[in-house]
């Protein structure tokens, strides 16, 4: 399901619905993807924007599950603009291109981790490819040109620290 086949779900859900009737100000602030190797939406939520200390997180699956979390912004959240124009099949093939630039002796992609969201201001798809053999890919494309604006490999190893 794309971001916007589920945020249609979303605000057609009775939990939704009940959900903004007694949150008027809430507003999307982020939407989280897990993807397979072959860009299968494994696990999808909306977050929601509730006040300073919580955030609602609705789960999309057969039906819309509502979780309410305690929620601690370090900096100022902001509504994501909700008509972005690089939905998931268009990222699939930024991502790949970006994959095969990078590893050009080949990979096999184990998970890809997208995030929608906001960055100083601007409004992203932050990008995390897991690789097999424990190479990370992180990317930030700008979700309404597709302009990627930053990309970095790291291997997992730089992420784990060892006790001496």
């Amino acid at each position: 399901m794309s971001f916007k086949e589920a945020l249609k779900k979303l605000k057609a859900s009775a939990e939704f619905k009940d959900f903004m009737k007694k949150n008027k100000k809430s507003f999307l602030f982020s939407a989280f993807f897990v993807l397979d190797p072959k860009f299968e939406v494994e696990t999808q939520q909306l977050d929601y924007y509730i006040d300073d200390k919580s955030a609602a997180t609705f789960m999309m699956k057969e039906n819309v599950e509502l979780k309410i979390d305690e929620f601690h912004p370090v900096s100022k959240i902001t509504a994501l603009d909700e008509s972005i124009k690089i939905d998931e099949d268009k990222l699939k093939n930024i991502i790949q291109k970006e994959l095969k630039k990078t590893f050009p002796k080949g990979f096999e992609l184990s998970k890809t981790i997208a995030i929608l969201q906001k960055l100083n201001d601007v409004q992203i798809w932050n990008i995390t490819c897991l690789t097999d053999s424990l190479r990370i890919l992180r990317i930030r494309i700008d979700c309404f040109s597709g302009k990627i604006l930053e990309s970095a490999e790291a291997k997992i190893s730089d992420y784990i620290q060892m006790k001496k």
